[in-house]
């Protein structure tokens, strides 16, 4: 089993923290099951200057008891402290050490004032040390309202960008593939489509299983390990949490736009922009924009669930459970195999984004990171790429079980002309493009690409190559 996969950038700022002549706060947060603790484990292995400290509801009294027994191991002197919040930390301090409060928004809740006490021991005590602090939350709004908004007690405090702030994120496609390395490509692709990049996530995968055996022994059944995690994150982190329900389903549905996510879920279009904005606050949904336009000036933004399984419960899992039951061991044959391209197809659109800056980017330097395109007449393309030169780089991207024929590349040559791009010294603008496919190409499309000059071709294969490259 995986235990500790790809988190070389985050260790290596949260080392330099360490390392620092002098005294440092950071704050790291990230939904739950991302492996914060694990990454704050592993930061502080080989150290014995360093106080982890797991915070758990309870008594603030509790609280600061467990946390002197952990500090004790390597300063034992901290048991002649007295018991308040701010002798202890202030002692820490001048100790140089380094100390990790984890799920620190517990701590908050028992002491309201802990943010303001910890800013009088930075501004007063810390400042003059070579201490290190590390704050980590689930609750990524209350660790914007402690230390990261403007208002926060502990503004200005936290250690300039990027070492100071760290944002735990999902693992990428790369990452992810160590978790079931023996299978193919496609299944790879679809598997990290159900899963997503988070470690707890994944590490229920068996890589010695299928994925319709993985994704039925932890996800359709009552008893699996999977089977409740959407439902029980959010009901951890959320009020009311029957609406943001309904507007996941509604959205899983195929409801992008806020007015249609309103309408699906029955709730007002003027209360709905509040549930996604929580949502988006916890990681689980985004607002994508076409690649072409600025997001502050544009009014085609459309929310996708960004997490896989979150995606995918709400699809098939979510009141769906008795269902399956009824249909047994042909459940996902049956009911999840066929819609499954389809689902993975977004996922597949993300990989041939990311894998066009590898496979041209000797050629290009690309000003703005691959996405989509879409206007409001129904026209969307799958990959769109500016470039700093003349050259605007387009592709569709086809997981389906069938071949990529010729009518896939009209569509995208005349879909072309109405991206909405000049290129920067005002030109007229050029054309590459790229048909990326699961199950390969007519033979009019491979004869199109001998013969054109700006035409590449891209099997899943071949996708996968250069994205774990």
């Amino acid at each position: 089993m995986v235990e500790f996969v790809n988190r070389d950038r985050e260790l290596d700022r949260l080392q330099d923290l360490y390392e620092s002549d002098s005294a440092a706060l950071a704050v790291m947060y990230g939904r739950r099951r991302m492996g914060k603790t694990t990454l704050a484990l592993e930061s502080i292995r080989d150290r014995d200057d360093a106080v982890y400290y797991q915070a758990t509801r309870g008594t603030a009294e509790q609280q600061r008891s467990a946390f002197v027994s952990d500090a004790a191991e390597a300063y034992s002197g901290i048991t002649r402290i007295r018991d308040e919040w701010e002798p202890l930390f202030e002692y820490l301090a001048e100790q140089d050490a380094v100390v990790i409060l984890d799920e620190f928004p517990y701590l908050v809740e028992q002491t309201e004032a802990l943010p303001s006490i910890l800013q009088r021991v930075w501004d007063h005590t810390a400042t003059e040390t070579a201490a290190t602090f590390v704050l980590t939350g689930s609750a990524i709004g209350m660790m914007y309202e402690y230390a990261l908004e403007g208002t926060a007690p502990l503004y200005g405090r936290v250690a300039k960008t990027p070492n100071g702030e760290i944002e735990v994120s999902p693992l990428h496609f790369a990452a992810a593939m160590e978790f079931f390395p023996e299978y193919p490509p496609a299944e790879q692709v679809m598997t990290y489509g159900i899963f997503g990049g988070t470690p707890e996530y994944l590490r229920a995968v068996n890589n010695d299983e299928s994925l319709e055996e993985n994704v039925t022994r932890t996800l359709l059944g009552r008893d699996g390990g999977l089977h409740e995690e959407p439902e029980n994150v959010l009901q951890r982190e959320l009020a009311e949490v029957d609406r943001y329900f309904a507007v996941l389903k509604s959205m899983a549905e195929g409801n992008r736009v806020q007015n249609e996510i309103a309408q699906a879920a029955g709730i007002t279009d003027s209360s709905v922009g509040y549930y996604l904005d929580r949502l988006s606050e916890l990681r689980v949904i985004n607002r994508d924009y076409p690649v072409t336009v600025d997001p502050s000036r544009s009014r085609k933004g459309r929310y996708t669930i960004s997490d896989p399984l979150f995606r995918f419960w709400f699809r098939f899992v979510y009141g769906r459970t008795a269902r399956y039951e009824v249909y047994g061991d042909d459940a996902y044959a049956d009911l999840i195999d066929p819609a499954l391209p389809d689902f993975v197809s977004r996922t597949f659109e993300q990989l041939c984004q990311r894998a066009v800056l590898y496979a041209y980017g000797d050629e290009y330097r690309f000003v703005e990171e691959p996405g989509n395109w879409w206007d409001g007449s129904g026209h969307e393309i799958d990959v769109v790429a500016p470039t700093n030169s003349q050259t605007l780089l387009l592709g569709e991207a086809k997981f389906r079980q069938s071949e990529v024929g010729y009518e896939v590349l009209s569509q995208l040559r005349d879909e072309a002309q109405l991206v909405d791009w000049t290129p920067d010294d005002g030109g007229e603008r050029e054309y590459e493009f790229a048909l990326f496919s699961r199950s390969g190409f007519s033979q009019s499309v491979e004869e199109a690409a001998t013969k054109l000059d700006n035409l590449r071709l891209f099997t899943v294969e071949e996708v996968v190559r250069l994205v774990t490259a």
